[in-house]
């Protein structure tokens, strides 16, 4: 019988402004420290996702958002040295002024249009890109073989 393993559930919202821009964060920790990110977080035990994703949102942005107004647009998971489910949610209807809320996490906060991303970006965001910022439900796995070609470079843990 196979050995069993827990894998870790993260969220990540896309957030649209009214010029169909998305908001993104730099992030400041070591891990893919200077690449930009949606922002994110972990999801905690016996949380809704959507609960989860708003929660995260407003540590991190202080951007409100109701739960409802969430839409699951993909789902992305990952295997590379742990174990994650990645649920990217779009979000268009929601209030507050965007700012920097971890800045132990996040170094800078800003609007991208969806075709002119910054060069350095999470491979959730570039999973998310790869299926074209669709609203429509989308599925990817991300693995060693398949990171080089989303990210563009090779894997380094860092």
């Amino acid at each position: 019988m196979a050995e069993r393993f827990m894998t870790r559930q993260a969220v990540f919202v896309v957030v649209y402004n009214d010029k169909n821009e998305i908001l993104l964060q730099q992030r400041n920790k070591e891990y893919l420290r200077g690449y930009w990110d949606f922002p994110s977080g972990h999801v905690e035990y016996g949380e809704d996702l959507r609960v989860s994703a708003v929660r995260e949102l407003a540590e991190e942005t202080g951007i409100i958002a109701e739960p409802e107004a969430l839409r699951l647009i993909h789902i992305d998971q990952y295997f590379i040295e742990v174990d994650y489910v990645n649920y990217i949610f779009e979000l268009r209807k929601w209030h507050g002024e965007p700012t920097v809320g971890e800045p132990e996490k996040c170094s800078a906060i800003g609007w991208f249009k969806s075709d002119k991303l910054p060069e350095k970006c999470v491979n959730a965001l570039r999973a998310t890109e790869r299926s074209g910022f669709t609203s429509e439900l989308t599925y990817s796995v991300t693995n060693r073989e398949t990171y080089e070609d989303l990210m563009g470079e090779p894997f380094s843990g860092k």
